[in-house]
This record gives structure tokens, C-alpha cells and sequence, in this order.
């Protein structure tokens, strides 16, 4: 596994983003052997990453936001959990560094997001969980795992395709793969993060509820309308633009787990 080699996956709207935050992280090209797509142009994650399996020269395929920062050792950290999960026999579908489950709510796997600081649970082997955040996603090629090409915009499609790959009898894992995401922090959610969540919660109305990273979708839907209220709220106080921005350079926050 010391010399296993990955298609790296990411969607691009942001070049400087792109350049400033994912680019920097030092083993990512791996001294040539990674293979790194960029996806650009297309209207939902789902189709960018469907795409770039299509193309991908490697079983082993990560996907990743252009904001993320992987720091020195995040590959080799990759590498161990991959084995562990081989040496114990898991039928694995997805592999994510930050993961959710009912009764886990400060979520699994140590992670640095701006305008949040640390959080997540550290482990210290991969932990089964429900639902994997976006922000890093890992899958083999040769499962059949697909993202829903029919799922909209860039929200949600990590908890679809964990719930794809239950239902056909694969595990979810989050594993110690510490992170930088260097976000502009959101107090609003945006107008698509809620058609997301309408899709997900029709399309696996039978499996409700599911905890993500950011939302529980349920049958009554209490963690949506008290996120709405909490919304209404900071838009009556005219709070809703006073969220932290991306940092200029995120290998400040590279303090470890």
C-alpha cells in the first residue's frame, strides 16, 4: 500500500481558491505518480465527479474541495487506514475524513474548518459512521459507486453516495486524515442547500433520519425549520454577512490533530 497511487477529484469555480488552499498541499502530485483532475464548467458535483471517474487511471479515487488544505502526511495517513480496512476485511464503500452518526455530535475525525477552529472526534483507527462531510470523499473506482447525476449543485451528494453504498451492502468510514478547510464561513445557507435537501429527503424518505455534517434530515423536518428560524433571525438583525472569511494562506491552521 506504500506506493499506491490516486486520482485526485476536484470541482473548480475558483482558480485562486484552487491555487491558494488544495495546490499547496505537498504530496498531492505524490513526485508524479497521482493523477489530479480538474472539473470545471458543470452544474452540479455530481456530474463533475461522475466525469472525472470516467477518466480516472487509478482504482483508488479521492475527492476534494478546491479549499481544502491536505498537509504533509495526510496521504501517508490515507494509506494506513486503507490497510487497516484491508487487514480487517471491511467491505468499504466510502472513506471520508469527517463523519457523522446518530449520538456523535461533535462529528468523527479531528478537522480544521475557518470560522469553526478544531473539531471532530479524533480517531485513532477508521470508525464506522452514516454520512461523510464533502469536503474529502474516497471511493474505489471499481465498487460502481456513482454520484446521482440527477441530484442538484454542489451540496449533499456526500451523504447520497453513502447512502447508496448502504443500501448495497457497503460500509462508511471516517478515518484520522487531518485537514484544513479554508471556508468562507456561511450563517445563511444558500436557497440550493435546501433543494438538496428536498431531494434527499424524498429520495430516501424510507431510511430517515440521517445525520450529515451540517443537518439531520427527518421525517418532520425539525432540524430544518429550526435552522430556518435561526436564519430569519440573523437576516432581522442584519447578521447574515457577518461571517469569518477565507484566510489568505491556510498552512497557518495546519496545527495538527
Amino acid at each position: 500500500m506504500g506506493d499506491e497511487a490516486f486520482t485526485v477529484a476536484v470541482a473548480v469555480n475558483n482558480e485562486d481558491v484552487l491555487q491558494k488552499n488544495l495546490l499547496l498541499s505537498p504530496d498531492l502530485l505524490n513526485r508524479g505518480r497521482n493523477q489530479v483532475t480538474l472539473r470545471r464548467g458543470f452544474s452540479s458535483a455530481s456530474l463533475a465527479y461522475n466525469s472525472a471517474i470516467e477518466e480516472a487511471q487509478h482504482d483508488l479515487m479521492i475527492f476534494v474541495h478546491q479549499d481544502v488544505y491536505l498537509p504533509e502526511g495526510w496521504f501517508a495517513d490515507l494509506k494506513r487506514s486503507l490497510a487497516f480496512l484491508e487487514d480487517t476485511g471491511a467491505n468499504w464503500g466510502v472513506l471520508g475524513c469527517y463523519g457523522s452518526r446518530k449520538g456523535a455530535d461533535d462529528g468523527l475525525g479531528r478537522v480544521y474548518t475557518r470560522g469553526v477552529g478544531l473539531h471532530g472526534l479524533h480517531l485513532g483507527r477508521p470508525e464506522p459512521v452514516e454520512t461523510l462531510d464533502e469536503i474529502v470523499l474516497v471511493i474505489r473506482k471499481s465498487s460502481g459507486l456513482r454520484f446521482d447525476p440527477n441530484l442538484p449543485h454542489f451540496h449533499l451528494y456526500g451523504p447520497d453516495i453513502c447512502m447508496t453504498a448502504r443500501t448495497r451492502g457497503m460500509a462508511i468510514y471516517a478515518f484520522q486524515g487531518f485537514c484544513v478547510h479554508n471556508t468562507n464561513q456561511l450563517l445563511i445557507l444558500p436557497t440550493e442547500f435546501y433543494t438538496c435537501y428536498r431531494y434527499i429527503r424524498k429520495k430516501w424518505a424510507r431510511y430517515l433520519p440521517i445525520h450529515t455534517s451540517c443537518i439531520r434530515i427527518s421525517l418532520l423536518n425539525e432540524d430544518f425549520y429550526h435552522r430556518k428560524i435561526y436564519e430569519t433571525r440573523l437576516r432581522l438583525l442584519g447578521m447574515e454577512t457577518r461571517a469569518v472569511k477565507r484566510a489568505e494562506d491556510p498552512r497557518v491552521f495546519n496545527v495538527g490533530p
